[in-house]
């Protein structure tokens, strides 16, 4: 027994290595494969030790850098020491517990244990996927639909390129740092607004719409115009010396209610303005100001064809906090050869 122990004992000591299939070790243990290259199907490799779980769950002891395979989860609990092994693979003992060899956020999810900085300095980082939430900070804090290509704050199903989820009702969830109400207005700029479905839209402050028409035609044309929530019209089609009134309705279906002001109106025959008074406005077309208490007529602005009538007034609408500036005007020009013909201007300011 000495004679066999001796050989094996004299090159540890003095070289203070060992080789496997090698006689010049290059490490404290260097192990070389026996059939490094050819097509022999012999098995090369180390083994190893093969334990379960719960085996390596109940080891005590454990020396810093161990190695295990575990193969088979099906005994023991992802607690205490064992609390990483969650799958069958090598795992390598941390002085605390057991920790899974080769994982990252690629096939593992993990925990952050100290803050971590990435110094890109002139390199990218891309994130490529194809997902509704491909890329989340908490959920829905910050989400990115690689599908769609939109991006969401507040919400993790964002239904524009940039939808913004408060969660406060009347509130954006926008703020910008370095203008306020205070800022000068820049030239050649549009207003932006917020339509029906909170879409981000440009916006004109004043918006105008304008419509001549025939009267005594033989095919009379509409005077109807629809701005805003409202809709106008001059009803008659015939020229004649008997007044005729502007009417109005709503294109929502609910009422409108506001204040009409500035009401004037001229003619051949002489002219009359008509103080502010409030004005109700529902979706069937009526004369405009009809019941208004000491006006002479049942409807407030009467326009005479034969008369050349001219009408302008303007309405604030306190549903749509907007002005209405409306101008209508009927002439008979049969002496000058071209017929009766009227035209209605209005325009609209939020």
């Amino acid at each position: 027994m000495k004679k066999l122990l001796l050989p094996l004992l004299i090159p540890y000591g003095i070289f203070a290595q060992v080789g496997i299939n090698t006689p010049t070790p290059s490490a404290t243990f260097d192990i070389t494969a026996k059939n490094s290259t050819g097509t022999t199907t012999a098995a090369d490799g180390i083994l190893i030790p093969r334990i379960d779980r719960q085996r390596a769950q109940n080891m005590t002891g454990v020396t810093s850098s161990t190695l295990i395979y575990v193969d088979s989860i099906a005994t023991g609990t992802p607690t205490g020491n064992a609390v990483n092994i969650d799958s069958t693979g090598f795992y390598f003992f941390n002085g605390t517990a057991w920790v899974k060899l080769n994982s990252n956020i690629y096939n593992s999810d993990g925990t952050l244990t100290e803050n971590r900085t990435v110094t890109q300095a002139g390199n990218t980082l891309a994130f490529n996927g194809t997902s509704l939430n491909a890329f989340s900070v908490a959920g829905s804090t910050f989400s990115v639909d690689a599908a769609n290509n939109r991006v969401g704050i507040g919400t993790s199903t964002p239904t524009a390129k940039i939808e913004v989820a408060s969660g406060v009702t009347g509130s954006s969830g926008l703020k910008f740092t370095n203008i306020n109400n205070t800022t000068a207005p820049t030239s050649n700029t549009s207003p932006l607004g917020i339509d029906a479905n909170g879409n981000v839209v440009v916006q004109s402050s004043v918006t105008t719409s304008f419509r001549s028409f025939n009267i005594n035609a033989t095919t009379p044309t509409s005077s109807a115009v629809a701005i805003g929530s409202l809709e106008f019209r001059y009803p008659s089609t015939t020229c004649t010396n008997t007044d005729s009134y502007i009417q109005v309705r709503t294109t929502t279906g609910t009422n409108n209610t506001g204040i009409i002001h500035g009401i004037y109106r001229t003619a051949q025959n002489g002219s009359a303005f008509i103080n502010s008074v409030p004005l109700t406005i529902t979706p069937t077309f009526a004369n405009i100001g009809a019941g208004i208490p000491g006006n002479p007529n049942p409807a407030m602005i009467p326009v005479n064809c034969t008369q050349d009538g001219h009408a302008q007034f303007t309405f604030f609408s306190y549903v749509d906090k907007t002005f209405y500036r409306v101008s209508f005007h009927i002439a008979d020009g049969d002496g000058l050869g071209f017929g009766a013909l009227g035209y209605v201007f209005i325009e609209l300011q939020r």
